[in-house]
């Protein structure tokens, strides 16, 4: 696997307007994706340069239009965004890719030996030789006390945290209710049947089909224009069945009950 590049879950928040969901149109979308891409992918259709995400996903959010709201719950292949969009009130990507929470769970525990000073604070009585003196107190018919600082060179030990472990943290706490039915769908083996997917497109406004011939076609994937001619949905479908073979053989890692 060293020299393969491994999936990262990519945890994003979404907020789009004039969405279509379904039969509900024009609606104001807001929620998270979670998609396991093997990196953030550059496409150009024509004049049309978009960043994609190509990987089994999901998306939980809420969908309002006027006093309506419905809760949105849809299984992604990909999420093709316009990074130039902003949103009408701040200076931020409808998908904002400027903070997203990037997880490699095979990322390795690691350890580290830094050094560090410890400065211990003494106070010690009588007439004592110290070389960082901070103050000396001396009452009357007393001993004076003398405060200073006493350095300590040490070499301390630093753990980093697995992948693993803080994928199951991030993924099985607060974003739970997001993650456990995306893992159902993945147990179900629902990813490897693409129909059951959608695109999220967000420069299309709407969730679309693999197949929907306006949304896929005749894109290229900038980052294998040197290595790969194939365009479109048979270049987007390769990546996502590269990502998904991947994962399948480090399942372990990337799909956990919570």
């Amino acid at each position: 696997m060293s020299n393969v590049r491994t999936p990262l879950y990519w945890l994003i928040d979404i907020e789009s307007y004039d969405f279509q969901v379904g039969a509900f149109k024009d609606a104001d979308l807001k929620g998270k994706a979670l998609i396991l891409s093997n990196q953030l992918w550059s496409i150009i259709r024509g004049t049309l340069v978009y960043s994609v995400l190509i990987g089994p996903g999901i998306f939980k959010g809420l969908a309002t239009r006027g006093k309506i709201q419905i809760d949105v719950l849809e299984y992604l292949s990909a999420l093709i965004f316009d990074p130039t969009m902003l949103r009408l009130d701040e200076p931020l990507p409808q998908v904002d890719i400027v903070n997203p929470e990037v997880i490699d769970p095979l990322g390795a525990r690691k350890q580290e030996e830094i050094v560090t000073v410890i400065r211990n604070l003494v106070v010690e009585k009588g007439n004592i030789l110290a070389a960082d003196t901070l103050a000396t107190v001396q009452m009357k018919a007393n001993v004076p006390q003398i405060a200073h600082y006493e350095e300590i060179y040490k070499r301390i030990n630093v753990s980093h945290v697995s992948g693993l472990q803080r994928a199951k943290f991030i993924l099985a706490g607060t974003n739970g209710p997001m993650y456990k039915p995306f893992v159902e769908y993945y147990n179900n083996r629902k990813f490897w049947q693409r129909e059951r997917t959608l695109v999220m497109a967000t420069p299309f406004n709407k969730f679309s089909s693999f197949v929907d011939i306006d949304v896929m076609s005749d894109w290229m994937i900038v980052e294998k224009a040197g290595s790969d001619s194939k365009t479109g949905m048979e270049a987007i479908g390769d990546e996502f069945e590269r990502t998904l073979s991947i994962i399948d053989k480090e399942s372990e890692s990337y799909i956990f009950e919570i």
